[in-house]
């Protein structure tokens, strides 16, 4: 588990940083106001460089080593692991289950979050899937149905290793009880839960179209439903890394590729899928109609391999969706009004993604800099009616980005990190690793707070005064 952990970070400085790049789409420039409306204050200590750039120089002096911030505090900090986490959590109320990375400290921490500026662990859960946990984890909060799913993220990758699922209670979210351990058929990318709670959709392994599905009305007694096929118009499958389920349990937002991991990045596009007939006992994997059928995706290719969270901005349905990790990697925002025809509307891009893009010698010499993202998260209704995103592009931290005009996101925040001395200083191949990574989901949670997590660890953010007023405008 900690080789694939470090591995997949190792990934965006491993790989060319522009691969893919010459057949990605024409950039644009983001619009020139997007770096200066950052809303720095008093005491903050914004980029020295582009805006998401680690400079060589800033590396050479030492200054890396620090925080770069804008128009928030990090208000409260816990590393359970030594500089070992993985960089994904996933929160339950006022809990949240942080994942172990490293070979000691494998699994899940516990951490009480009552008072959210003293972060306090609680507990620490290394049953088999949670040991393995790090992309796939979910909870479910629904009514007085409290569960916490964690899947063993490499679980089945060597025939006939064990697929893992940990099915906990999370009644008191700071004592959960383990329900089940379940074992896939095959191996388990990343999973969802329905909103209702009662079923798992779960997407394979990297090249492996379809999903399967696990009935779990009884925790205690999973049912397995099947491996269903996602087929795309001219026969050929879809691949979901991961999905996004509807209110109404009618619709699954599919963020992935056909399916082959190498052509992802310039041939992707989020898509939509009817999923209202899956579990009729008259439909299924294996019959004539398919359980789960296409409705629509974008002609717009080269974002939404990844992740695609969706969002009501304006009273119009908007999905933000991005590939991961090379420079490449950006969120595109659709309107996916015409759920048949998914239209690209706008997009947020880093100064340092446009010139690793059309700069393949800086590009190779700031290789360090990781200036992709991985998890781009949304939440449509901060302070009852505001659209953010909370974008970690890795190396260059957390992007806070205004949405309310989905045709202009304005970036207004940001935490770009350091080297914090406790992580880990050596990637795979004795490669030095010069800046933390921001990798997680993220949460928005009160009167202006964000949480996060990178690889030192979970953090906990709060916007400046001046940004909140800026929002509630």
């Amino acid at each position: 588990m900690k080789r694939l952990i470090w591995t997949l970070v190792a990934f965006a400085l491993l790989v060319s940083p522009v691969a893919g790049a010459a057949n990605a789409l024409p950039p644009k420039p983001v619009a020139a106001s997007v770096r200066a409306t950052a809303l720095c204050g008093l005491g903050d200590r914004p980029e020295t460089g582009m805006q998401g750039e680690t400079p060589l120089a800033d590396i050479a002096s030492g200054r890396s080593k620090q925080p770069y911030f804008c128009g928030l505090r990090i208000i409260s900090h816990i590393d359970p692991f030594d500089g070992g986490s993985s960089g994904f959590f996933v929160k339950s109320r006022t809990c949240i289950y942080l994942h172990g990375a490293e070979a000691k400290g494998a699994g899940l921490s516990v951490i009480d979050m009552r008072d959210p500026r003293h972060p306090a662990v609680v507990g620490f859960l290394d049953t088999p899937g949670a040991r393995g946990a790090s992309e796939t984890l979910d909870v479910i909060d629904a009514g007085d149905r409290h569960l916490l799913l964690a899947g063993d993220y490499a679980g089945g990758l060597t025939p006939p290793g064990p697929a893992p699922l940990d099915i906990y209670d999370i009644s008191d979210c700071t004592k959960p009880k383990l329900i089940r351990t379940y074992l896939w058929p095959a191996n388990v990318h990343t999973l969802k839960a329905t909103p209702d709670g009662m079923r798992i959709y779960a997407g394979r392994q990297f090249g492996t179209a379809g999903l399967m599905v696990l009935d779990i009305r009884a925790p205690a007694a999973p049912v397995y439903m099947g491996d269903y096929p996602l087929i795309l118009p001219g026969g050929r499958q879809q691949r979901c890394h991961d999905v996004t389920i509807n209110l109404a349990q009618t619709r699954l937002y599919c963020a992935g590729s056909v399916p082959t991991i190498e052509n992802r990045k310039d041939d992707s596009a989020p898509s939509i899928w009817d999923i209202s007939l899956v579990g009729k006992t008259d439909v299924g994997p294996q019959g004539a109609w398919p359980a789960i059928r296409f409705v629509g995706t974008s002609k717009a290719r080269g974002q939404g391999d990844h992740h695609a969270p969706i969002a009501i901005i304006n009273g119009k349905p908007y999905m933000v969706a991005a590939n991961e990790l090379r420079c490449s990697a950006f969120p595109r925002i659709f309107d996916i009004s015409d759920e048949t025809n998914l239209q690209p509307v706008g997009e947020f891009r880093l100064e340092s993604n446009d010139r690793c893009l059309t700069d393949p010698a800086w590009a190779k010499a700031n290789a360090a800099g990781t200036y992709g993202l991985h998890y781009n998260s949304v939440v449509d209704d901060a302070w009852g009616r505001v659209a953010l995103g909370m974008f970690n592009f890795m190396g260059s931290g957390l992007r806070v980005v205004d949405l309310r005009d989905p045709a202009r996101p304005r970036e207004i925040a940001y935490y770009h990190p350091g080297l914090p001395t406790a992580i880990k200083t050596t990637l795979p191949g004795n490669r030095p690793r010069v800046t933390d990574s921001c990798m997680s989901h993220d949460y928005f949670v009160g009167d202006g707070q964000i949480w996060f997590a990178c690889l030192s660890g979970f953090y906990v953010a709060e916007l400046s005064d001046a940004v909140k007023r800026h929002l509630r405008q």
